[in-house]
């Protein structure tokens, strides 16, 4: 009996630590002094593709994101993109709109290609996760670029979840902040 309250204690302690050190899927607004989101100091993401693209294109480009209210205020706080909305809304706008005859599916490269051309310029946003072969698990985010069928923008942060756990702080922020950069010096 005692040892199983210790066991209980032990967990609970473990788990309040884990999850006490940051947010999870808590969307906030760019920090105004840094105009970056608030990740931890050590976390380094690293860039594996960098596309140039129109710096004046993307402004009034449409960002498709992934279905949650986290990723349409993360998108939205970028303060870049003409409009956001998620996947799901992105498809029942276009159904909505009539272009089903046009747009019949934008499940693969043609039919989001067609979307593009048909329905207005936009880039898909997404989160990838996977255990590399090198050791460990890595995620990042993805820019799509419908019109030339290709990835323009990628980076990657390693997962430490022995440690720092999943939080925004020291996964999704340092993310979305290596993607603000790319954004940025988009600007130049």
């Amino acid at each position: 009996m005692k040892n199983n309250l210790i066991k209980y204690a032990i967990t609970t302690i473990l788990i309040t630590l884990i999850y006490g050190c940051g947010s999870f899927e808590k969307a906030v607004i760019l920090n105004p002094s840094t105009n970056y989101f608030p990740a931890k100091k050590n976390k380094q993401t690293v860039v594996l593709k960098n596309v140039e693209v129109d710096k004046e294109a993307l402004k009034s480009f449409l960002l498709v994101v992934p279905t949650s209210d986290y990723w349409i205020q993360m998108g939205t706080n970028l303060n870049h993109f003409d409009t956001v909305m998620t996947f799901e809304q992105f498809q029942t706008t276009i159904v909505q709109d009539g272009l089903t005859d046009k747009i019949p599916s934008v499940s693969d490269m043609v039919g989001l290609n067609r979307a593009y051309k048909y329905y207005r310029p936009f880039l898909l946003l997404n989160l990838n996760t996977e255990q590399k072969n090198s050791g460990g698990w890595y995620t990042g985010l993805t820019l799509y670029d419908p019109e030339k069928a290709e990835v323009v923008f990628q980076n990657e942060i390693k997962l430490n979840l022995m440690w720092d756990g999943w939080t925004d702080q020291g996964t999704m922020f340092p993310l979305f902040n290596s993607l603000l950069d790319y954004l940025r010096n988009e600007e130049k």
